[in-house]
């Protein structure tokens, strides 16, 4: 699976969103950009596509930034990755419809399910624990 840029990084925000999520603090952007290397105006616009979508909400003013518009829990991240990127359909280029076109189809249609299957599985809850269990130790 490959994520365009864009989507890697509004998936990136809303990890960190929810990393941040129990602080009840919004967070703000530049914060985001600067742990992720995100570039703050390309940040701006893909917030605001997922406020568009009521996957975050935002605070204005000196102590504002974005929060999570539900738990982290109850967010998966096909639900971003659909906000940024859409639900394509495998289709096929061949100019003449063909069993072997039908089958070839049929398979891709069959790997796109069981992949947006596990994305939904996927929760931002259950990522942030994921990167918790890998993050080093340190023995002194």
């Amino acid at each position: 699976m490959k994520l365009s840029a864009k989507t890697e990084y509004a998936c990136l925000a809303m990890l960190q969103l929810a990393a941040e999520h129990d602080s009840g603090e919004p967070v703000q952007i530049r914060r985001i950009a600067d742990v992720h290397g995100i570039p703050s105006r390309f940040l701006v616009q893909i917030l605001l596509q997922l406020k568009g979508a009521s996957l975050v909400a935002s605070t204005r003013g000196a102590a504002g930034g974005y929060r999570l518009a539900r738990p982290p829990r109850q967010i998966s991240i096909a639900e971003v990755i659909e906000v940024m990127e859409g639900e394509d359909r495998p289709q096929t280029n061949a100019g003449k419809p063909t069993p072997l076109v039908a089958a070839l189809l049929h398979l891709c249609r069959e790997i796109g399910d069981a992949q947006r299957d596990r994305l939904d599985d996927m929760s931002l809850a259950d990522l942030v624990e994921q990167a918790a269990q890998r993050e080093p130790m340190w023995y002194i």
